[in-house]
């Protein structure tokens, strides 16, 4: 916590503020972008004095931190997009070759959605990369709204905690202080640092955790991100848009929309229809029912927002024939400027 207002105090100001473009962003004023940074500097600390309680391998460490370093970069100086992909890529592909290294000691398959994929390099490389470079910013994506992020940082912390059967208490001291400081007013934000370095965390203890006996299980711990994803980049293609253009076609946007900007309201809805999915992994009497119920309502809140998206500005087919003859049929009054006729 003091940490965290060091940074907000003194940090900040060098060029970690972020400011509100009146489109997107829901604050109204200049925020500092530091409470990724603060996160690292916990995670720093963790790694230093041995305190990690998941044995982390120190690749595994090498590519959160370059993740952690390159969103640090784009939050100062506003990284094309490529530089970061490229990064991204690279740190995934490490990270494959780590995993696929481990599997291809153990067992010669694991079953993915019912099909049995051998565990050789060749052909279980290219998967991992993709999942170690698309989790990153699919986390990062999902940070939009106070206490979104850091929220699900925690419920997943807590789910992979419990599969893998330990907990980090400083991790857990580290998040709840930042939330703090986040929500439900936002002194400072989680950032591209943050987000990034969680996401890179989060997939590797996802795979330790699942990637082995039960990959199935990432698609259902991690099945907001996936769902809010899928669901941007199926509206933009819809809508002839470029992947890479920021727009309000996420579900937290669409949700602050419906509660009127009321983040409080808005970040627990949403966390608990993130939660529902994961609880396919805890094991309690029902929670398959529960899990298979929380995925359903995830994908139907998103199929409804589809809808509204896409439909957004597009007249019905009467009304665009009317518009379009009524001009010719009814001359404009001549005291009426153009444009203002009532039935046009």
């Amino acid at each position: 916590m003091i940490l965290s207002w060091v940074m907000i105090r003194w940090v900040a100001p060098l060029g970690l503020l972020d400011h509100p473009d009146g489109g997107r962003k829901h604050h109204t004023k200049a925020t500092p972008r530091t409470g990724g940074l603060t996160l690292w500097m916990g995670l720093v600390v963790i790694q230093v004095a041995g305190l990690d309680p998941f044995g982390l391998h120190p690749l595994d460490w090498f590519a959160i931190h370059s993740m952690a370093f390159t969103g640090l970069l784009d939050d100062r100086y506003n990284l094309r997009a490529r530089y970061k992909a490229v990064v991204g890529l690279g740190v995934a592909l490490l990270l494959a070759l780590h995993v696929s290294q481990t599997m291809g000691s153990g067992a010669s398959h694991v079953f993915f959605l019912g099909m049995p994929l051998p565990t050789s390099a060749l052909f279980i490389v290219p998967l991992l990369t993709a999942w170690f470079w698309a989790m990153p910013q699919a986390y990062n994506l999902i940070d939009g709204i106070n206490g979104l992020s850091m929220g699900f940082a925690a419920l997943l912390l807590g789910v992979l905690g419990w599969n893998l059967g330990v907990q980090s208490a400083l991790l857990w001291g580290g998040l709840l202080a930042v939330a703090a400081l986040n929500f439900p007013k936002a002194h400072h934000f989680l950032g591209d640092c943050g987000a990034l370095m969680l996401g890179t965390l989060f997939a590797v203890l996802g795979v330790q955790a699942f990637g082995l006996r039960n990959p199935d299980l990432l698609l259902w711990v991690f099945a907001y991100p996936v769902v809010d994803v899928s669901l941007v980049v199926g509206i933009r293609r819809w809508r002839g848009h470029s992947l890479s253009r920021a727009d309000r076609s996420h579900l937290h946007h669409w949700m602050m929309e419906k509660v009127h900007g009321r983040a409080w309201l808005a970040t627990p809805v949403l966390l608990c229809l993130a939660f529902l999915p994961m609880t396919r992994t805890l094991g309690f009497p029902g929670h398959q029912v529960l899990s298979g119920l929380g995925l359903v309502a995830l994908l139907s809140l998103a199929l409804k927002v589809f809808k509204d998206r896409v439909t957004e500005g597009v007249p019905q087919t009467e009304g665009a024939l009317v518009y379009r003859e009524i001009p010719l049929l009814i001359p404009r009054a001549r005291h009426e400027p153009s444009g203002t006729h009532p039935l046009v």
